[in-house]
């Protein structure tokens, strides 16, 4: 008995250990869940309020749009205007927010003013930085009482269902005619000028250059029932200063006309069609005029082939924008320069005479060397060293600082360099050897070393120098200088010879740059040169140059 029950026992613990294990079991899996459940608890929570309640950030129309008004266009605020105007308003809407805006947008004018078309505009816009622009004209009648006037504009913007509104308003003020003009000058006019309307210094003030065609020209283009090319025009500028003494933003259109003095009438070489538009819508500028302000502005001019040399009145005028009254009127006299035929013909001269020297000199240099000798070559070759070395190698330093300091009266300086010492060596150099053609090596050595030393083989160089040889061979050679019975002690006429073949090289080299650097110089500028630098200062060069020559040729002998 005591076997079985302990038996019995036995499987009855077993019994109880199973159901314990079941049990165990089945509380691991309910904990399996649980990560699960908290995540998906978690998740609801986040989801469920926004769902219930959903939240966008507030739409704020001030800084999610700009909104400019303009009344006249271009005039921020405070803008005149006078009565009989017809102005344009410049509306301009842009949008920041990234998505669809609807914009209804009403424009209002004071009682007494005429729209010209409808005063409300809507418009979409889709996405950010889209924008939307309008120039709605108006008409302020004559008879407006003066004073100043409010113009509203209101943007109804509607977002997602809700509608905000913004206002914008502006002043105009309808003032007298008399009153716009006392406050509208032009103070000064600069032509020519460049294209920011300052002065061009390398013309002269007041004038205007044109390419005049030849008589001759003319005469053989009516023989051969030939034409010229009309299309090409020669353009400058003029700067116009205007000035604002008021207290008011000013917009003003300028425009010129160029008159002629004995009819009055405007001249349309200087006006002509350019591509097909009339020549009015051409040339003019607009400009607003803050208070109390200068300002500056360029305007093209145009001339054609068929303008004419002579004196002309320039008139400017200044009409208040919108209106065809003109405020301001100012008039001025320019002369228009025609192309002047002497240079040109006297450059053309030189530089045949220039290369007819030179190949004179190469087609027979031995006889040309022969009649020299040695000494004498290398008499002239020292000579051409020295003027180079105290003449050519300084001024390269002291042309542009003594243009720098004394501006068109460099040349009272310049030319104690290039006449005084040039002369009191070429003087001194035919006092030693009076034969013909020693000023002509003497010439070429400078030339030459100046070439190849400071890089200046110029056309105006070998021109000048070559006629300025060439001049002076022929003087002192008829004035008895230099040829078989020379007489260079002579001061007096060797000064006067010497001057007036400095005259004629000046007069040739202000021609030459003027034709080919296209320079243009006042008659009374090219006349101080070649009296004070071309004669003065050459005949004291070469008074002095005869004196050294003499000394050199006692310490030769």
């Amino acid at each position: 008995m005591v076997l079985k029950m302990s038996l019995t026992g036995m499987r009855k613990c077993r019994k109880s250990e199973k159901s314990s294990n079941k049990k165990k079991g089945s509380g691991m899996k309910n904990l399996a869940f649980l990560p699960f459940a908290l995540l998906f608890l978690a998740l609801g929570l986040i989801v469920q309020p926004a769902a219930a309640q959903p939240q966008q950030e507030d739409f704020k129309p001030e800084d999610m749009t700009t909104f400019i008004i303009q009344v006249p266009h271009g005039v921020e605020e405070n803008g005149i205007a006078v009565g009989g105007s017809t102005l344009s308003a410049y509306l301009f809407f842009e949008s920041y927010y990234d998505g669809n805006m609807n914009v209804t947008m009403e424009f209002g004018l004071p009682e007494g003013f005429v729209l010209h078309e409808p005063s409300v505009h809507t418009f979409s816009l889709q996405t950010e930085y889209d924008d939307w622009y309008r120039l709605v004209e108006f008409y302020i009648p004559p008879d407006t009482p003066c004073g100043t006037y409010t113009i509203t504009s209101k943007a109804v913007i509607e977002v997602e269902g809700t509608k905000h509104t913004i206002v914008r308003t502006t002043q105009l003020k309808v003032a007298l005619k008399e009153e716009v003009a006392d406050e509208v000058s032009v103070s000064q006019i600069i032509i020519p000028s460049d294209e920011d309307g300052y002065g061009d210094p390398s013309h002269p003030s007041n004038t205007l250059v044109v390419q005049e065609t030849s008589p001759a020209l003319k005469k053989l283009l009516k023989v051969t029932d030939l034409k010229t090319e009309k299309e090409d025009l020669i353009s400058t500028f003029m700067g116009i200063e205007l000035t604002n003494t008021g207290n008011s933003t000013i917009p003003v259109m300028v425009t010129y006309d160029i008159l002629d003095t004995k009819t009055g009438e405007p001249v349309k070489a200087f006006k002509p069609d350019i591509m097909g538009m009339n020549a009015d819508t051409v040339c003019y500028a607009t400009v607003t005029l803050s208070p109390g302000s200068n300002s500056l502005i360029s305007l093209p001019l145009y001339i054609s082939q068929d303008a004419l040399g002579g004196d002309y009145l320039l008139r400017v005028k200044v009409k208040l924008t919108g209106s065809d009254w003109i405020a301001v009127t100012k008039d001025q006299k320019i002369t228009a320069i025609s192309r002047r035929w002497g240079p040109i013909v006297t450059t053309f001269t030189a530089s045949l005479l220039g290369l007819t020297a030179l190949g004179f000199f190469f087609s027979r240099p031995g006889k040309i060397m022969d009649r020299f000798k040695t000494r004498n070559l290398v008499l002239i070759a020292l000579f051409g060293t020295v003027s180079f070395t105290v003449i050519n190698l300084p001024m390269t330093i002291l042309w542009e600082l003594s243009h720098a300091i004394f501006g068109p009266f460099s040349f009272l300086f310049t030319g104690l360099f290039n006449e005084i010492l040039l002369y009191m060596l070429i003087a001194s150099l035919v006092v030693l050897i009076p034969k013909p053609g020693v000023i002509s090596l003497f010439m070429m050595v400078r030339f030459l070393l100046g070439g190849f030393i400071t890089g200046s083989f110029t056309p105006i160089t070998f021109i000048t120098l070559s006629v300025n040889a060439i001049m002076l061979e022929l003087m002192l050679y008829a004035g008895g200088i230099t040829g078989k019975n020379p007489a260079p002690d002579n001061r007096f006429r060797m000064g006067i010879l010497c001057g007036f073949a400095d005259m004629v090289g000046g007069y040739v080299s202000f021609s030459v740059w003027m034709v080919l650097y296209r320079l243009f110089y006042s008659d009374w500028y090219i006349a101080a040169n070649i009296l004070i630098d071309g004669f003065l200062y050459t005949f004291i060069g070469t008074w002095f140059g005869i004196s050294l020559g003499n000394r050199l040729k006692k310490v030769a002998e």
